[in-house]
C-alpha cells in the first residue's frame, strides 16, 4: 500500500503525493518551531519545552514527507515522530500525577493553565474525529476535496500540542 493511501486523499503522480495533507503537515513544523524557540530562550525550565518542540517538529518533518514526496524514510520520520510525541506527552501526564502527590513539586495551575489544558483535551477530541472521518473507508471521505479531514487532524493536534505543552510544560510566563 502507497503511503497515506487510508487518508482518503487521493494520491497524485509528481512530487506531492497528497498535496492538502501536506500542506496542513505543516502545522506541526510550525508548532514544534514555536515550541523549540521558546526554549531555546535563556531561563530555568525551558529544556522539557525545547526537547518536546524538536520532537513535534520532527513528526511534521516525517508527515510532510509522507504525505509529500514519499521518500524512504518517510515511515521512519512519520512514525518515529508520532511516537517521540506520543511518549513526551505520555511522560509529562504521568510526571504530572507524581508531582501532584508532591506539594513541594507541584506546578501552580493558574487559570489561563487550566483554560490551556482543556482547549488541549478539546482539540485532541476534535482531531481525533476528524482522523476517523479522514479515513479512505469512511463515508465523509471524498478524495478530490479541498477540504480533508485527514488535514483537520493535523491542525487541530497541532493546536493541541501547542496548548498543551504550554499548560504543561511552559515556565509560568505569558505564551
Amino acid at each position: 500500500m502507497a503511503l497515506g493511501a487510508g487518508d482518503c486523499e487521493r494520491l497524485r503522480d509528481g512530487l506531492i503525493a497528497q498535496p492538502v495533507n501536506t500542506a496542513s503537515a505543516l502545522a506541526y513544523v510550525a508548532v514544534g518551531a514555536w515550541l523549540a524557540g521558546r526554549g531555546l530562550r535563556a531561563g530555568d525550565g525551558r529544556r522539557p519545552l525545547l526537547a518536546f518542540g524538536l520532537a513535534v517538529g520532527l513528526a511534521g518533518v516525517g508527515s510532510v514527507d509522507y504525505h509529500g514526496t514519499g521518500s524512504p524514510a518517510a515511515r521512519l520520520l512519520h512514525d518515529g515522530g508520532l511516537y517521540a510525541v506520543a511518549g513526551f506527552v505520555a511522560a509529562g501526564e504521568v510526571a504530572r500525577r507524581v508531582r501532584r502527590a508532591h506539594p513541594a513539586h507541584r506546578v501552580a495551575w493558574t487559570p489561563r493553565r487550566r483554560a490551556a489544558y482543556r482547549a488541549a483535551l478539546a482539540a485532541t477530541a476534535a482531531g481525533a474525529a476528524c482522523w476517523w472521518a479522514g479515513r479512505s473507508a469512511s463515508s465523509w471521505c471524498d478524495p478530490d476535496s479541498l477540504l480533508q479531514p485527514h488535514a483537520g487532524w493535523h491542525v487541530l493536534t497541532g493546536a493541541a500540542l501547542a496548548a498543551w505543552a504550554w499548560a504543561t510544560l511552559a515556565p509560568d510566563e505569558a505564551p
